[in-house]
């Protein structure tokens, strides 16, 4: 799809996602996704799975009620049961940043990776970050009193244990799974110009988790926080033995976080039984048509499934396309009511 910027080709590509995954890609409050004036937002999907069996999926947001998802007219009773069905990744220039600056992001790229191929692990997700907020609120509601309950707080770590140590090993064996795929790719896409890797960082890999919290119980005390745990896990990002952020350029930058993007597809789509869609949402600004046209020919030569690309250049992919002889559709928008199809 191709059209100027603010014309609306995020937010399309972000309701593809949205509808996949039951939440959007771009914002992490639903009521912020509806149109200014507007009391609620539906969305509404047609999807074929790999068995070309036809399901309709809708979503709807209502302003202070609960978000509702359906499957062929029959709502889900949890959200959850909805995550995962349909894989979907999405690139977008705002994951450079994000994922160089925030542990939290890193940690969020991890989670959303295997949350779309184990439902296991979303439940213990949010087994866990439910008891957290919990320890979180007796520690500040402690602080405040000016007293302390250690029996209560013990409790909820002893609770929390099974699903720390469950995600831990998860998010393990998904990073020792990526690891390789992404040396790969990333040597693919920059021409073996550098070496990358990345690497899991716990607590967990040196120190029990309830050794953990009992080390850090004053701390935490005094800083009314849970200060240890798998909430405090990481990814590192490197590239010839330095930090990413550190060493690269933009343009190594962006060939990092595409290539540790489409690693992430491979990786569900070797586990999942729907083939993922991938989403690309203005990645090519700032690169030369050599290049766009070799990351291009990389997704058509290595069966990336179904690709919806944004552009605000109207003929660079096209062109490109049009060279490796391949069937596309292209959509101009010129604004959100106005959208014309070409078939090639």
């Amino acid at each position: 799809m191709v059209g100027l910027n603010g014309v609306g080709k995020t937010n399309l590509l972000d309701a593809v996602y949205y509808t996949c995954i039951g939440k959007s890609y771009l914002s992490t409050t639903d009521r912020y996704n509806i149109r200014k004036g507007e009391n609620f937002l539906r969305l509404e999907g047609v999807f074929y799975n790999n068995d070309q069996e036809k399901n309709n999926i809708a979503i709807t947001v209502e302003k202070d009620k609960k978000k509702t998802i359906s499957s062929d007219g029959k709502n889900y009773k949890r959200i959850s049961e909805h995550v995962g069905n349909y894989p979907c990744v999405m690139i977008s220039p705002t994951d450079v940043q994000g994922l160089l600056d925030a542990s939290e992001e890193r940690r969020k790229f991890i989670d959303q990776s295997i949350t779309q191929y184990d439902k296991d692990y979303l439940r213990q997700l949010l087994e866990y970050n439910k008891l957290l907020k919990q320890r979180n609120a007796l520690l500040k509601q402690f602080a405040e009193r000016r007293t302390y309950n250690e029996l209560l707080i013990n409790t909820i770590s002893e609770k929390m244990d099974g699903p720390a140590q469950k995600i831990y090993e998860a998010r393990k064996s998904f990073v020792e799974r990526i690891s390789s795929q992404f040396s790969d790719t990333y040597s693919h896409i920059s021409e073996d110009k550098e070496q990358a890797r990345i690497e899991y960082k716990s607590s967990l890999d040196d120190t029990p988790f309830l050794q953990s919290l009992a080390e850090s119980k004053d701390r935490d005390r005094i800083l009314q926080r849970t200060t240890k745990g798998i909430h405090k896990d990481d990814l590192k990002l490197i590239m010839n033995d330095d930090q990413l952020k550190v060493y690269a350029s933009q343009g190594q930058l962006k060939s990092f976080i595409m290539a540790l993007k489409l690693s992430q597809y491979k990786i569900i789509q070797s586990v999942h039984k729907n083939t993922p869609i991938l989403l690309l949402d203005d990645i090519f600004d700032k690169l030369d048509q050599e290049r766009v046209k070799f990351i291009i020919d990389i997704l058509l030569k290595e069966n990336y499934g179904q690709i919806f690309i944004s552009d605000t250049n109207l003929y660079r992919v096209e062109n490109i396309l049009q060279i490796l002889e391949t069937n596309y559709h292209k959509f101009v928008i010129e604004s959100t009511e106005s959208i014309s199809l070409e078939k090639h």
